[in-house]
């Protein structure tokens, strides 16, 4: 494509990491959400990620007030077919408008299954990575805290470099591979103990953003899947596409990730490249 825009939004972006590939998404998931017509795509051999929108001063600044600007709303029951959702595992509910309309649902961790005859929502592997006492409300809301925390200090080269800014912190939803570790390497597992480990809260946040519509194409066994970075300006709907490997040309970059184990939590991996271009694999 020669008709490039010029980007709104800049972030720096480690194609190997799946959380901030798909915080990316999230990004632009949010920015066509506040801004219509938003279009986001990689550049730089994968290292930068480009939203071009109508809002062309502080529109990451914006949009990051935006998604914390309000607690989600968990949502307990299915109101067409009265069917209890289980805490753990309940969707959140978004408004971007100061409450004046939902703008976004969140809820790639459930499903609807028949068990036994009778219709339920359960956990939707592997995206429900958490256990215990977390739940998906508790968790966005430490992650909410500690990104606001963040915002208010941050620097414009901070900005840009979003998903590099790492925290100790116990809740996590389990996309950024940044702080992985394994129970067996460590000799016990930290979460059962309560101890922090460091990730970055916009990674987790957006990824969860992200993943509401950029659903990958998982292995037969749910344990891994593919995801592709795409390089012309697109809009949520055709990126998606993009992602799944359905719209590939010679720039086209293929990544591959695993669940990793964590004690009693699982979490994504770091990915790792392999196919460049069109062939195949």
């Amino acid at each position: 494509m020669n008709d490039i825009p010029a980007p709104s939004i800049t972030v720096a972006v480690d194609p190997t990491n799946p959380g901030q590939f798909f915080a990316c998404c999230g990004l632009l998931e949010l920015a066509d959400c506040l801004w219509p017509g938003a279009e986001g795509w990689f550049a730089g051999d994968g290292k930068k990620f480009h939203i071009a929108c109508e809002k062309p001063q502080g529109a990451l600044q914006e949009l990051l007030a935006r998604l914390v600007m309000d607690p989600p709303t968990a949502i307990e029951r299915l109101e067409r077919n009265v069917l209890e959702i289980p805490p753990i595992i309940a969707p959140l509910a978004f408004t971007l408008d100061g409450g004046s309309t939902i703008a976004l649902v969140l809820d790639a961790w459930t499903r609807i299954a028949v068990l036994k005859g009778v219709p339920q929502v359960i956990s939707n592997p592997p995206w429900n990575f958490w256990s215990g006492q977390q739940t998906a409300f508790r968790i966005w809301l430490s992650l909410r805290a500690e990104l606001v925390a963040q915002f208010v200090r941050f620097t414009a080269v901070e900005f840009d470099e979003l998903f590099s800014q790492r925290l100790l912190q116990k809740g996590r939803f389990g996309f950024d591979p940044g702080p992985a570790w394994n129970s067996l390497d460590v000799g016990f597992s930290l979460n059962e103990h309560g101890l922090e480990v460091e990730s970055s809260p916009a990674t987790e946040l957006l990824a969860a953003v992200g993943l509401q519509r950029f659903r990958p194409v998982m292995n037969d066994d749910r344990d891994g899947f593919d995801y592709c970075t795409w390089c012309n300006p697109n809009a949520p709907a055709v990126a998606a596409a993009a992602m799944a490997g359905l719209m590939v040309d010679r720039r086209t970059a293929r990544y591959r990730v695993s669940v990793t184990s964590r004690g009693q939590y699982a979490a994504l991996g770091s990915s790792y490249l392999i196919c460049k271009g069109d062939s195949d694999e």
